[in-house]
């Protein structure tokens, strides 16, 4: 029988997440082995990093539909199984375009599993208890991130088998949720409804603003690992000082949100971690020493997360909150499908190893002016909206 404690059933979620983020980051941890071997160039390794997100654009909308027809634990399988097929499909693929389908098959799991996963701790948790939950479970992804970035490059020469190990934790997974979730009842699906007038544009910029602030955050442990080889580290030294910014996330990521919310000012200190972020990136192009740099922008990516998702909740009425973070989803997706192919086509048109890590710094200034334009929306009464 499965477990009724929430927060067994969480941890287990977790280590869903954690599978997440190793298989998210595994092309970008073993970047320097596959340019030259099984992709051709930075633009096509940039394509197969936001390719994992491409999927979650068609999948984001129909999520909740499916979550209603089939239940919680029949979608968060589905999601690990889909994980687990790409990723051995990506291992194996004997050709790029092979292997690009791959990316796309397991990032569709993954778009399933996020939504599943959210939805899940939504259900499960209320009052006091939801934002340290939602904590763990955002914590997760970036655990899974700085783990890939330390232990894939272990692999050596052979990449091949640190993509079957990102396949493999996923696989894991399978048998713990299927014990952890049980199959409840599947309700009557309902019609979604239509977002109100003033709704649309603030939340555009939200979902703008995240797809900014992650393709950010994902371009930069995507390329830092190839950049500091570029300075003259070993793959395997550039892919552990690269992890330090997953690891450095982790002490303000559940609490940081909750703690700018206390001090009364959630908007300004998501702007000043912004801003800061940015600054870190330039300080690291500049020639500051990597390691600090690192982990002070790792440490700025804490807080934004938990407010820019408690932005959503300020945007949208319950009424139209289903088919809301729909959108939402399909927006942030879509920035990790395009943004880091941006940032691989100038590496390979300058040739500078720092140019994806300029591109990280301009997707933050992006989503400072989002987050400029939502306050002011935010600040006008709702019927000017």
């Amino acid at each position: 029988m499965a477990p009724r404690n929430r927060w067994l059933e969480l941890l287990l979620i977790g280590v869903a997440r954690i599978g997440m983020g190793v298989q998210f980051q595994a092309i970008g941890a073993l970047g320097p082995l596959l340019v030259g071997g099984l992709v051709a160039d930075w633009t096509r390794l940039g394509t197969l990093i936001g390719a994992y997100s491409l999927a979650g654009v068609a999948t984001a909308l129909p999520a909740g539909w499916l979550l209603a027809r089939f239940g919680d634990r029949a979608i968060l399988l589905a999601g690990l199984w889909l994980m687990v097929l790409g990723g051995a499909v990506l291992a194996a693929a004997p050709s790029y375009p092979l292997a690009l389908l791959g990316r796309v098959v397991a990032g569709g799991g993954s778009s399933l599993l996020t939504i599943a996963c959210a939805k899940r701790v939504l259900d499960r948790f209320a009052g006091p208890s939801l934002a340290p939950a939602m904590g763990v479970m955002l914590s997760a992804w970036p655990i899974g991130i700085a783990a890939a970035l330390l232990l894939l490059p272990l692999a050596g020469e052979d990449w091949r088998l640190g993509l079957i190990g990102s396949a493999a934790l996923c696989a894991l997974a399978l048998p713990l949720l299927a014990w952890a979730v049980p199959a409840g009842p599947r309700g009557p699906v309902d019609p979604m409804a239509r977002l109100q007038p003033g709704e649309w544009a603030p939340l555009l910029a939200v979902g703008a603003l995240w797809a900014s602030y992650n393709a950010a955050y994902a371009v930069l442990l995507g390329f830092a690992p190839a950049f500091l080889v570029a300075q003259g580290a070993g793959p395997g030294m550039a892919g552990a000082v690269a992890s330090l910014v997953g690891w450095a996330i982790l002490p303000l990521l559940p609490l940081g949100g909750a703690i700018a919310e206390r001090l009364g000012r959630p908007m300004l200190i998501c702007a000043l971690c912004l801003a800061g972020m940015g600054a870190a990136l330039l300080a690291l192009v500049g020639g500051a020493p990597a390691a600090p740099a690192l982990v002070a922008f790792g440490l700025l990516a804490g807080p934004p997360a938990s407010l820019i998702m408690a932005l959503l909740g300020r945007v949208l009425s319950a009424r139209s909150r289903a088919f809301g973070v729909g959108i939402h989803y399909m927006l942030f997706y879509g920035g990790l499908a395009v943004l880091p192919p941006v940032a691989g086509a100038l590496r390979d048109a300058t040739g500078d190893p720092a140019a994806p890590i300029l591109a990280a710094a301009g997707f933050l200034a992006l989503a400072l002016l989002c987050l400029a334009g939502l306050g002011a929306m935010l600040g006008r009464p709702a019927s000017a909206r």
